[in-house]
C-alpha cells in the first residue's frame, strides 16, 4: 500500500500550485488518479472534506454569500448506475458538459453587477472584479421580466398558477455560477507571445492565471460560460433563465439513464473537436424539489455527480533515467520502467520532463510511482508514493556530443549547432512533417548509422540500394520508401517552412508568417523588428525565428534546388487582392476571412504595406485606420466588402458533433 500522507501531500500541493499561481503541476486527469488513489485506500480522510486552496495573493479577499463547494465525481459506467440507483428509474435527469476552466461565482445586487469571486476555499475567494468586467460574456445587469420566468416554470409545471405578486425581486439580487474558459487557439496565440518559461501548460491554467493578473491583461480573451443561478429552479428552467440574462450556457441534455450514458459516450468521442477543454459530464437530477430533498453531504450536493472521464493510471516501480538530446537542443529525462498494463497496453517507459519535474518529484531509482496515460499521449510520471533510492542525479554534459549543457533549472539544452542527436532529431521532424509515408525512425537511425542520412538533403539524394543495406529492409520496400520520398518534392511553402525545425516554427506560425510575407524568400529578408511588429509575436519568437532562419539558410537554399514549392491557385472573385479586419462586425471574424480565401483572396493579420483593403465599420481614427492612411489602403466598411465579393455565404465545415456552449443571439457580443 502507498503512504497515505505523500498521496495527499502530492494532492495538497497540486492544489496550491494551481489555485496560488495558475501554473499547475499536474493535468486534470494526473490528479484525479491521484485522488482515486486515495479513496480507494483511505475513502475517509479528511482532504476529502477540503474544497480549493485558502486565498493567498495581492487581490482582495471576498466571501461567498453561498458556500461554493464542488460535486462528488464518478468514473465509470457502473459507479455512475451505483449513483441513480437510489432515484426512480422513470427519473428525469439533465447532462451538461463539465467545462475545464476556473469557477467564478457573479454577485448581483438591485439587477446591477457587484463582484465577481474566484472559488478560492469555498468560503472565500478572490474578488477579481476589475478583471471580470474585461471578459467575454460579461454581463453587467441581471434583469428578466419576473413573468417570463413564472411562464417558464408554468411551462415546466412548477407551479399551477403564474402571480407575479408572490414572486417579488426574483433576480433583484441573485448570485450566478459560471466557469472561465479560454478557447484553444486564443491559448496557442497567447503562449506564443509570452517567454518560454512563462507560457502555460493548458488552457485551464492559462485561465487560473490570465484572470487574476492584476494588469488585466489577457482578460479579453476568457470566456464567461455560467451554468447556475441561486433560484428554486428546476435544471432546464434555469439554463433558460441565464439565457435570457444573455449568459452563454453550457448544452444542456436532457433525458432518462440510459440517454445520458449514451449522451455521455457521444461526447466523450467528440471531446477533442471542440474549441474549449471539458473533462467530462455534469449530470444533475432535473427537477430541483429532488435535488432539495437529498441534501448536501460534505458541502456537496447528493443530487448531481461529475462523471468525469476516467483518468487511467497504474502504480509501478521507477528502474533508471536516460537523457536524450531533441532537435532544438533540448535535453529530455526519460523513466525505464517495470512494465506496468494500462489501457491494454503495457507500458515500459515514462517522460520526466524535464529538470525542474525531476526536482520536484524527487525521484530516485527503485521508488514506487503513480504512472497515468491518457489515448496516444507518453505516459507520465505525476508522483513518488514510497522512496527507495537516492534521487536522480542531473547531467552536466551532453550525452551525444560530450560538450558542457546550459540548465537555467528548468531545461537542460546542448547549444551546439554540430550535435548529432540534435541534427537526427531535426531529420526525424523533416519527414514527419512532410509525410514521407512508411519512412519511421528505425530505418532513419539505421541510415544515419550508416552514414548515408547525415542532413536533411541526404533524404533526396537516397537510393534505393542506400535502402536495402539496412537490416531488416528489401529492394520492394525500398523502391515504395523512394516514391514516397519523391512525392514530397513538391509542397506548400507552409509545410516547407514548418518542417524545417525551427524554434517556435509551427504548421499554424507558418501559415501566420506565410500569409502576411507571402515567400519563404521574402520572409528570410525580414528583421526581428518586423516579426514581432505581428500579432501573436513576442521579441523572443521573433528572435528565434531570424536566427533559425539565418542559421539554415545554407541548408533552405539546397533543399530550395530539390524541392518545388506549391501554392493552390484559387480562382475566385478576390484573386490578388488583399484584406485585414478590425472592429466590431454582424459576424465573428473568421466569418469573413473564410468568404476571402474561398475566393482566393488573402487575410492579412494586421495593416502592412501592399495591403489591399482594411474592413473597418467604426470611426476612422483607430490605429489600423491611421496606419491605413499611412500606407495608402482604401479603408472600406463590412457591407462594401460583401457587396464586393457578392455577398457570398463562406462555404460551411463539416458540423461538430457538438458545440460547447449556445449563443444568445445578439446578447453575446463577440470581439
Amino acid at each position: 500500500m502507498s503512504d497515505i500522507n505523500t498521496i495527499v501531500e502530492h494532492l495538497v500541493e497540486a492544489r496550491r500550485a494551481y489555485y496560488g499561481s495558475g501554473h499547475a503541476i499536474m493535468t486534470d486527469e494526473e490528479y484525479d488518479s491521484l485522488e482515486n488513489l486515495l479513496k480507494n485506500q483511505d475513502p475517509d480522510n479528511p482532504f476529502f472534506e477540503t474544497v480549493g486552496h485558502p486565498v493567498s495573493s495581492a487581490w482582495e479577499k471576498a466571501d461567498h454569500s453561498i458556500f461554493m463547494g464542488s460535486l462528488e465525481k464518478v468514473n465509470t459506467e457502473e459507479e455512475f448506475l451505483k449513483w441513480v440507483s437510489r432515484f426512480d428509474k422513470s427519473i428525469l435527469l439533465c447532462a451538461q458538459l463539465k467545462l475545464d476552466g476556473l469557477s467564478l461565482s457573479l454577485d448581483y445586487v438591485d439587477s446591477l453587477f457587484d463582484k465577481g469571486i474566484t472559488r478560492g476555499n469555498g468560503t472565500t475567494g478572490e474578488n477579481i472584479s476589475d478583471n471580470v468586467v474585461l471578459m467575454k460574456g460579461f454581463r453587467a445587469k441581471a434583469m428578466v421580466p419576473a413573468m417570463e420566468i413564472l411562464t417558464d416554470m408554468a411551462d415546466h409545471g412548477m407551479i399551477d398558477e403564474m402571480k407575479p405578486s408572490e414572486y417579488p425581486g426574483i433576480l433583484s439580487d441573485c448570485t450566478i455560477r459560471a466557469e472561465l474558459l479560454l478557447n484553444k487557439a486564443d491559448f496557442a496565440k497567447i503562449n506564443m507571445s509570452l517567454p518560454e518559461k512563462d507560457r502555460y501548460a493548458n488552457p485551464r491554467n492559462a485561465a487560473a492565471g490570465i484572470s487574476r493578473r492584476l494588469d488585466g491583461k489577457f482578460c479579453k480573451y476568457l470566456q464567461i460560460v455560467a451554468y447556475d443561478i441561486n433560484r428554486p429552479l428546476d435544471e432546464p428552467t434555469k439554463i433558460n433563465v441565464l439565457k435570457k440574462l444573455g449568459f452563454y450556457t453550457p448544452v444542456q441534455y436532457v433525458g432518462n439513464i440510459e440517454g445520458i450514458i449514451k449522451n455521455f459516450e457521444d461526447i466523450k468521442k467528440s471531446r477533442d473537436k471542440l474549441l474549449y477543454d471539458i473533462d467530462g459530464v455534469v449530470v444533475k437530477a432535473a427537477s430541483y424539489e429532488i435535488q432539495k430533498a437529498m441534501g448536501i453531504t460534505r458541502n456537496k450536493p447528493k443530487g448531481q455527480k461529475a462523471w468525469k472521464f476516467e483518468p487511467p493510471g497504474a502504480a509501478t516501480i521507477f528502474i533508471r533515467e536516460e537523457w536524450d538530446v531533441g532537435r532544438t537542443g533540448v535535453v529530455t529525462p526519460l523513466a525505464h520502467l517495470e512494465p506496468v498494463e494500462i489501457e491494454g497496453s503495457v507500458i515500459r517507459k515514462a517522460t520526466l520532463h524535464n529538470v525542474a519535474e525531476i526536482k520536484r518529484l524527487g525521484i530516485g531509482r527503485g521508488d514506487t510511482v503513480m504512472l497515468v496515460k491518457r489515448g496516444d499521449i507518453i505516459p507520465k510520471i505525476i508522483a513518488v508514493l514510497s522512496r527507495a533510492g537516492k534521487p536522480v542525479e542531473i547531467p552536466v554534459d551532453c550525452p551525444s556530443c560530450g560538450r558542457k549543457l546550459d540548465n537555467d533549472g528548468t531545461t537542460l539544452r546542448c547549444t551546439h549547432d554540430d550535435c548529432a542527436r540534435k541534427n537526427f532529431f531535426r531529420i526525424l521532424n523533416w519527414i514527419k512533417v512532410a509525410e514521407i509515408d512508411t519512412f519511421g525512425e528505425s530505418l532513419a537511425e539505421g541510415l544515419y548509422d550508416l552514414g548515408r542520412l547525415c542532413c536533411i538533403a541526404d533524404l533526396y539524394r537516397l537510393t534505393e540500394s542506400d535502402i536495402s543495406s539496412v537490416e531488416g529492409w528489401g529492394a520492394k520496400s525500398a523502391k515504395k520508401i523512394i516514391e514516397n520520398i519523391n512525392k514530397t518534392k513538391k509542397m506548400s511553402s507552409e509545410k516547407f517552412l514548418c518542417a524545417l525545425g525551427i524554434p517556435t516554427i509551427s504548421e499554424s506560425t507558418s501559415e501566420e508568417l506565410l500569409k502576411v510575407f507571402e515567400t519563404i524568400d521574402n520572409l528570410m529578408k525580414q528583421s526581428v523588428d518586423t516579426i514581432k511588429e505581428l500579432k501573436g509575436f513576442s521579441d523572443i519568437s521573433a528572435n528565434k525565428i531570424v536566427e533559425g532562419l539565418s542559421k539554415n539558410k545554407q541548408e533552405i537554399d539546397l533543399l530550395l534546388t530539390m524541392i518545388s514549392l506549391k501554392s493552390e491557385d484559387i480562382q475566385g472573385i478576390l484573386k490578388n487582392l488583399s484584406f485585414c479586419f478590425t472592429g466590431a462586425m454582424e459576424h465573428p471574424r473568421h466569418y469573413y476571412q473564410k468568404i476571402v480565401t474561398q475566393q482566393g483572396g488573402t487575410n492579412k493579420t494586421s495593416v502592412v504595406n501592399g495591403l489591399t483593403y482594411l474592413i473597418c465599420n467604426e470611426d476612422r481614427g483607430s490605429s489600423k485606420s491611421v496606419k491605413a492612411e499611412k500606407y495608402g489602403v482604401k479603408v472600406i466598411t463590412e457591407k462594401e466588402f460583401l457587396e464586393m465579393a457578392g455577398s457570398i455565404e463562406p462555404e460551411a465545415e463539416n458540423p461538430e458533433p457538438e458545440k460547447l456552449v449556445e449563443e444568445c443571439g445578439s446578447l453575446f457580443d463577440e470581439e
